[in-house]
């Protein structure tokens, strides 16, 4: 039997849209959020950020993925627990083909995927634990699938909840809930705009020791204008 629960309504578009234009890493500074190292793009340069559509597979079974697709929304991104198994690719060219047209933005999953060289021509954002050549096999007959759509699971050592905000890059993935996303994000926003000014000083000739004397100062006037 497969659960199957709806998606809540946690991030506004207005906020996507801003944490577009930030680096995970920056949240990062604020976050243990990270997942490990273990789940990583597998083709790059990449970008992906939206709200989370979780699914809880078995190892043998991944019939929950296709209920997913029917209760997906425009921008949402699939982050998948495989139950452990280490051997088969999941997600394949066809399957990134029907996520992509259930309107899901990417894929996040501590399993395997086959396939690379047609999803990164796709430009279909793929964070998985590796590659596999041995993929999952058809359901027997008369076994009933098993699984759960949006519900909590763990994927690369963090929680993810329905809804959560993903963010991934080529330095990895990050999960922040609704309220840290929001809580964080003029604080990911300064953060960018200091990357930025130091950036432009540096190519001026600037040494970095001296340019971080004015970060305290530059931060304090940010967050006044943020305010004002």
């Amino acid at each position: 039997m497969i659960t199957v629960n709806p998606s809540p309504d946690t991030l506004d578009s207005a906020l996507l849209e801003a944490y577009r234009h930030v680096a995970p890493t920056n949240l990062g500074h604020a976050l243990e959020s990270g997942m490990g190292p273990e789940i990583r793009p597998i083709w790059r340069p990449v970008k992906l950020v939206g709200p989370a559509l979780t699914v809880q597979t078995t190892p043998d079974v991944t019939g929950a993925m296709g209920e997913a697709t029917k209760i997906a929304r425009p921008g949402d991104v699939l982050v998948v627990n495989r139950a452990g198994d280490l051997r088969h690719g999941f997600v394949g060219e066809f399957a990134s083909i029907r996520l992509i047209e259930a309107g899901i933005t990417g894929l996040v999953t501590d399993g395997l995927v086959s396939d690379v060289v047609a999803i990164e021509r796709m430009k279909f954002p793929v964070f998985a634990a590796g590659l596999s050549a041995t993929v999952v096999q058809p359901l027997a007959a008369g076994r009933e699938p098993e699984g759960a759509v949006n519900v909590p699971i763990r994927v690369g050592g963090v929680i993810v909840s329905p809804g959560d905000l993903v963010m991934a890059d080529d330095d990895g993935v990050l999960i922040a809930t609704p309220e840290q996303a929001r809580e964080y994000l003029l604080y990911c926003q300064v953060f960018e705009e200091w990357e930025t000014y130091a950036r432009g000083l540096l190519a001026a000739g600037r040494l970095l020791s001296d340019i971080a004397k004015e970060r305290q100062e530059f931060e304090r006037r940010a967050y006044e204008k943020a305010r004002t």
